[in-house]
């Protein structure tokens, strides 16, 4: 049963994980828009095997990007995925149930994060929720360039739901590394357009912090080894932010 949503995912060389993604997408909607980047991979050919609506845009942020699909949609909802991230199968019977005739203006789902063949349990990552399906008359993306948040007007209607999104955020260490470093890059020059200063306690406390409230207050310690990975790496990614923001209030 298909139900009046529209899905919309951005891609840029997403050949590893978008099959997945539109399969599970392909059960309850008719309507998947998929914005692309400029692959140099497969991403465009797995994604022409599914009926889908595939734009070729220039990247500008992923705020933007993701409100220039939910313009395409045909339905009144969206709902909003990743290309590293599939429905599960409780989620799958849970949208078709709810979404067939939503009450919400906005539906809360739960995110579990699958790290080099992990499944998390404790961490900072953990337990996670977001808001991923949204009327799209109400609810938007703000405009940064990374780690976007939905902009909602106070009195905005919410449902929780049950079932998770399952989340593969990531297959290797190196894979790790390099994206927290464009992801510092790309809060580095959020913050520099903000006018914003890395003072001494961000630049040095906040790393350290954000590694004890990852492992030890959110007990990241009992993930074992990629639990303490993920919180040395979230203090890393942290000062790379800071000292990133400093070298560019240096030069300006």
């Amino acid at each position: 049963m298909k139900v009046p949503v529209s899905a919309v995912v951005i891609t840029y060389n997403e050949e590893r994980n978008i099959e997945r993604c539109l399969k599970s997408l392909a059960r309850i909607t008719d309507d998947i828009v998929v914005v692309d980047s400029f692959s140099r991979d497969n991403t465009e050919d797995i994604c022409r095997r599914y009926k889908v609506n595939f734009l070729r845009r220039n990247w500008e942020g992923y705020g933007p990007t993701k409100n220039l699909g939910n313009s395409y949609a045909r339905y009144d909802y969206i709902l909003s995925l990743d290309a590293d991230e599939e429905l599960s199968e409780e989620l799958i019977e849970e949208i078709k149930s709810e979404l067939n005739h939503p009450q919400f203006d906005c539906y809360e789902i739960p995110r579990k994060s699958n790290f080099c063949g992990k499944w998390l349990k404790f961490g900072h990552w953990n337990p996670e929720s977001h808001v991923r399906v949204f009327r799209k008359d109400k609810i938007k993306w703000d405009n940064s360039p990374v780690h976007e948040k939905l902009n909602m007007e106070k009195g905005t209607s919410v449902k929780k739901l049950k079932g998770a999104i399952l989340h593969y955020t990531i297959y290797s260490l190196d894979q790790y590394d390099q994206k927290n470093d464009k992801y510092s890059t790309l809060a580095a020059e959020r913050l520099f357009k903000e006018g914003k200063k890395p003072g001494f306690m961000k630049l040095y406390i906040s790393p350290f912090y954000r590694f004890f409230h990852s492992y030890i207050l959110k007990l990241g310690i009992l993930d074992g080894y990629y639990g303490y990975i993920i919180a040395r790496e979230t203090g890393k990614v942290t000062f790379q932010k800071y000292n990133k923001l400093k070298k560019l209030r240096a030069e300006k």
